[in-house]
């Protein structure tokens, strides 16, 4: 799935913002309390809707981003699936439903199960994937990203992989030491031709 562009109209400190995103991986930067976190959360509340519920919090998150000064507590999020397929997601955040609208305008909204408590479950029903997964997956605050000694070393190898030769899957220590081997015998047999060989490492 690919969001292409993200219109706040008025959530916490975000106001009159537009972000258009590219394909791949796209970093949010900025000063502390400049609205990073806000951000992530109001794209997940666009897909996933808003809890007003506490849930052990002093503030539920309704609470915590509901302008103070009355201003139209909304936004959309233009995106794209895997299938190729575009749409657009307007939500009020005052009112329990979103909407939905295909590549054409048309308001889709009906077309996807709406659940009692959950709300319309378009976007799990689109990417098959829930709130959890999504908050794991595809937007990652800085301060929440924690892996396990096994996870940093394959991403740790895959990004060296990448930056090296190119791909996730070349190891560049692998292609290193198999250049070495070919250099070894190629030095052999230059060696037993008096010829003069200098190997870089």
């Amino acid at each position: 799935m690919h969001i292409k562009k993200i219109q706040v109209n008025n959530f916490g400190k975000l106001k009159n913002k537009e972000i258009e995103l590219k394909p791949g991986i796209n970093v949010i930067y900025g000063e502390n309390e400049s609205g990073k976190s806000t951000l992530l959360d109001f794209i997940t509340s666009m897909f996933y809707g808003i809890d007003k519920n506490k849930s052990g919090k002093e503030i539920s998150n309704y609470d915590k981003y509901l302008p103070w000064d009355g201003g139209d507590f909304s936004g959309k999020i233009s995106y794209e699936l895997d299938n190729g397929e575009d749409f657009e997601v307007f939500r009020n955040f005052s009112k329990k439903q979103p909407q939905i609208f295909d590549k054409d305008a048309n308001d889709v909204s009906k077309q996807f199960t709406i659940d009692k408590s959950e709300g319309n479950m378009f976007f799990y029903e689109q990417t098959k994937v829930d709130e959890e997964l999504f908050k794991m997956s595809m937007v990652i605050p800085q301060q929440e990203v924690k892996l396990d000694k096994k996870s940093q070393n394959i991403l740790i190898q895959k990004a060296s992989n990448i930056m090296l030769t190119g791909e996730d899957n070349v190891s560049y220590k692998e292609v290193m030491r198999k250049t070495k081997q070919k250099a070894d015998r190629r030095y052999r047999n230059i060696k037993k031709s008096n010829e003069t060989f200098i190997y870089f490492d």
